[in-house]
């Protein structure tokens, strides 16, 4: 394929109404749409199975456009010239390239672009309109579109790779392509911004034959990864069901276990303190009884809300049971954990469960307990808490004990080695 048949099959110069193209342009532009409207369907279904995520949504709109953009080159010769060819192309690309990031603003909660994007897709469509039809200047009309999408796809990596403190690979591998691709789209810009206002054949040639040379690996490489960086959120998402009690948000037993295991390694690494708060609902029984189950689902989450409020981040906390919750609170000596017990039962106390014009009140017990050097794992400290709660409950409940193998309360109020 020579230069002027790329010129004549794919951009016609102002003013010259296009040509149809030659059969390998036709099979590029065709696998092209084709690519474009199976990623469209794949965000669509990914969208529909994810809990209507928005940024799927936009994402599958975003590659419909870019079906639609594909379907215009094939049509080309349906065109009465270059003006209505060229603006219906660009269209096109300008809303998938809006659609594109605004699905990475939604899937990052990014807050540094407004909400509403189309106002300056406007603006480069009407700049595009004027470069093409009322002041016609050929590189800046061919550069616009392609130095939009170079910054947005800069853009958007940096939002994937600043979204979360460690990024999966699956975002790094997307960001990557993002960048790359953004970096030939640069190019491709100023290699547009090179043919002048009247336009420069052999400009032209260049950056026709680079288009057909890295465009077509580019935007797949884009879209793919993106895929891959669906599928990583899907994991996740699954993961992060497997190991969560429906009900309250906490942790479920199952997570409860396994970030238990890596703090007890930690500690054990490390030397540092680690207390674990093992606590129920008091006579919750009672409460299912004389309430209903509806109303016992209501007070574990009351309970559970209550539990959780100004936790640091590195705490751990779990509903491990029916009314059973389980608090790790690493970097915590045996007396603090107590305190902040005592703390929490207090809370509490004194704060009934609301339900419709009256409330119920709640109370509930608690055991404490904390690493010791013959520990093999946390479930030790878990098992020793879980007595000292179940000593409160036979003291008489909205009580806090703690184990009784290491430390004893003084006659001060103070904690004390049981050897002392």
């Amino acid at each position: 394929m020579t230069r002027s048949q790329v010129q004549n099959d794919f951009f016609a110069q102002p003013g010259v109404p296009p040509k149809p193209m030659n059969s390998q342009v036709f099979h590029i532009v065709v696998a092209m749409m084709f690519a474009s409207a199976t990623l469209s369907i794949i965000f669509f279904i990914a969208w529909k199975t994810m809990g209507e995520k928005p940024y799927a949504l936009s994402w599958s709109m975003g590659y419909l456009s870019a079906t639609c953009q594909w379907f215009v080159n094939l049509i080309i010769d349906v065109f009465p010239g270059h003006a209505s060819y060229w603006l219906t192309f660009n269209a096109f690309a300008l809303v998938m390239i809006t659609l594109g990031i605004r699905g990475h603003c939604q899937r990052t909660d990014y807050q540094g672009l407004p909400a509403n994007l189309w106002p300056f897709a406007g603006i480069l469509y009407a700049g595009i309109l004027w470069t093409t039809v009322v002041n016609p200047h050929t590189g800046i009309t061919m550069a616009l579109v392609p130095a939009a999408a170079a910054a947005t796809l800069f853009l958007s990596a940096l939002m994937i790779i600043r979204h979360r403190e460690v990024s999966r690979p699956a975002e790094w591998a997307a960001a990557t392509a993002m960048v790359l691709f953004g970096v030939t789209q640069g190019i491709a810009a100023g290699m547009a911004m090179l043919q002048g206002p009247v336009g420069d054949a052999a400009y032209l040639g260049f950056y026709v034959n680079y288009n057909f040379l890295t465009l077509p690996a580019g935007y797949m490489a884009m879209g793919m990864f993106v895929v891959f960086m669906l599928a990583s959120d899907l994991s996740e998402q699954m993961r992060e069901i497997a190991v969560r009690d429906e009900l309250t948000g906490l942790l479920n037993r199952r997570g409860f276990s396994e970030q238990a295991a890596r703090e007890f390694a930690v500690a054990r690494r490390t030397g540092s303190p680690v207390s674990v708060v093992m606590t129920d609902v008091d006579r919750f029984k009672f409460i299912n009884d004389n309430h209903g189950h509806a109303t016992g689902d209501v007070a574990l989450q009351h309970f559970a809300a209550i539990l959780a409020a100004d936790r640091r981040t590195e705490d751990i906390l779990a509903r491990v049971g029916g009314e059973e919750f389980a608090l790790i609170v690493p970097g915590t000596t045996l007396e603090d954990a107590m305190l902040l017990a005592d703390e929490l039962r207090a809370k509490i106390d004194s704060q009934p469960m609301a339900l419709g014009d009256s409330s119920v009140p709640m109370t509930a017990s608690f055991g404490v307990a904390m690493i010791s050097a013959r520990d093999t794992c946390l479930a030790d400290i878990i098992e020793r808490a879980d007595r000292a709660l179940y000593r409160s409950k036979r003291g008489g409940r909205n009580q806090v004990d703690l184990e009784s193998s290491q430390m004893v309360r003084a006659s001060d109020g103070t904690l004390k080695p049981l050897s002392v």
